[in-house]
């Protein structure tokens, strides 16, 4: 009788205990211009930083630090904070200019998943914040929006990610300006933790600009399944495209800011 009290117990003790937090594994967005529709881990706050250099064919240049933390409220919805650092540009004369960018507020939300439908299919939106200096050159003084169809899908182990972007950029004197864009990103395993990402996106042409198409390629390691390092370089095919960007980069897990839901 007495074993079995000590085996019923022990049942209910199970029973009751939360379940063990699975193992954190960031879901990298950098360093390329399009995002996957699959959202960060429930609970869970990621970061992502990278440095960048852009050549530009007048033979100025720009950096900045990309920063980017990704907050995982639920399987399908993640909070993102994004923010460009200080920019620093150096103009074909020689002349720089420094300070902090314009800070952005949103979120990504997968409506359906890939083992539903076959793709993962989201929604993502961004808001700018209109913060950093005007007179400098290194914001626009207005705040800009920005709205972005996801699509993710697996084809044995190469990956795929579409994706299909409106941007109203603001102006301080005149309407906004109807940015489109469209980015197809593929990435595969190499050996051991090594990865390669192959991708070409386009910004249409409009009121800010000419049409710019650009391919970028990138190489990844996973050092464990909270952090990936990263690097590549951006190549513009077309001359009003930057002629180089140069990145480096990570992705790792932060840590849980709250219980992931059940």
């Amino acid at each position: 009788m007495k074993g079995a009290s000590l085996l019923s117990l022990l049942c209910l003790s199970l029973s009751g205990q939360d379940k063990v937090p699975a193992e954190i594994t960031v879901n990298p967005n950098r360093p390329s211009f399009a995002n996957p529709a699959t959202t960060t881990m429930p609970g869970v706050a990621e970061l992502e930083f990278g440095l960048q250099r852009t050549l530009f064919p007048d033979s100025s240049r720009g950096e900045f630090q990309s920063v980017l933390v990704k907050l995982g409220i639920t399987e399908d919805f993640e909070l993102r904070l994004g923010w460009n650092g200080f920019a620093r540009s150096l103009d074909p004369r020689g002349d720089a200019q420094s300070g902090p960018t314009d800070p952005n507020l949103g979120f990504t939300w997968r409506f359906l998943r890939q083992d539903s439908v076959g793709a993962d299919l989201a929604l993502s939106y961004a808001h700018k914040f209109p913060r950093a200096s005007v007179e400098k050159g290194i914001g626009s003084g207005a705040a800009d929006d920005a709205l972005v169809f996801l699509a993710s899908k697996d084809f044995g182990k190469l990956h795929a990610d579409f994706n299909v972007l409106q941007t109203w950029v603001g102006q301080l004197d005149g309407p906004r300006i109807k940015l489109p864009a469209v980015a197809l990103a593929l990435t595969h395993p190499l050996s051991g933790a090594w990865g390669i990402g192959a991708e070409v996106y386009a910004i249409g042409a409009s009121e800010a600009g000419p049409r710019t198409v650009a391919t970028l390629w990138n190489l990844s390691y996973q050092v464990s399944p909270r952090l990936v390092l990263d690097a590549g370089f951006d190549r513009g095919l077309n001359k009003e495209a930057a002629r180089w960007d140069y990145y480096l980069g990570l992705t790792y897990g932060i840590g849980r800011f709250m219980k992931a839901p059940r």
